[in-house]
């Protein structure tokens, strides 16, 4: 059964101040980077998105946390919900991992990408939280696009469809 896209792909959060486009040249700028180093190798692609992805989600509970220890406040429950996200984007990256079996230097090119970028979206989120949630809105409109493309891929026979991998949360004894 072939994929049918229900997703338009024109839908867009267009820029309406200078925080919106700060974030969207920065996801622009990744994407540069991302369709330059893995053109069209989309599991590959899906690894670095998921490591970036699982960024916001840790640095948003950590300083979150820090916050609310200073202020002497709760917090919530924004704390284990970030820290919920940002578990989920880990295990959605320890699937595309099995899928795509990433060489020695991929794997380093993720560690570096991942450590620059958290240091980069732990100084905007203290600088501009908004900015910072602007940004993450925009990655998450690039990874809906370069996942449809992806499984438009695998649907014309152009990338493999293979069976779904174990992942670490299916592997662990309870």
């Amino acid at each position: 059964m072939a994929f049918i896209p229900t997703v338009d792909l024109a839908v867009h959060h267009q820029p309406r101040d200078m925080s919106d486009r700060v974030a969207l040249g920065c996801t622009k700028a990744l994407r540069f980077l991302a369709d330059t180093f893995f053109a069209k190798r989309y599991g590959h692609r899906a690894i670095v998105l998921e490591t970036v992805a699982a960024v916001p989600g840790m640095v948003g509970a950590t300083i979150t946390h820090l916050r609310c220890l200073r202020r002497m406040c709760d917090d919530r429950g924004w704390i284990r919900t970030l820290m919920e996200e940002a578990e989920n984007e880990r295990m959605h990256l320890m699937t595309f991992i099995e899928v795509a079996q990433p060489t020695v230097f991929e794997r380093f090119v993720i560690m570096a990408v991942q450590w620059v970028f958290y240091l980069g979206f732990f100084g905007l989120y203290l600088v501009s939280p908004r900015t910072a949630h602007r940004l993450v809105g925009y990655f998450e409109e690039e990874a809906v696009i370069s996942y449809t493309h992806y499984l438009e891929e695998i649907d014309q026979g152009r990338s493999v469809n293979g069976p779904a991998p174990v992942t670490v949360a299916q592997s662990v004894p309870p």
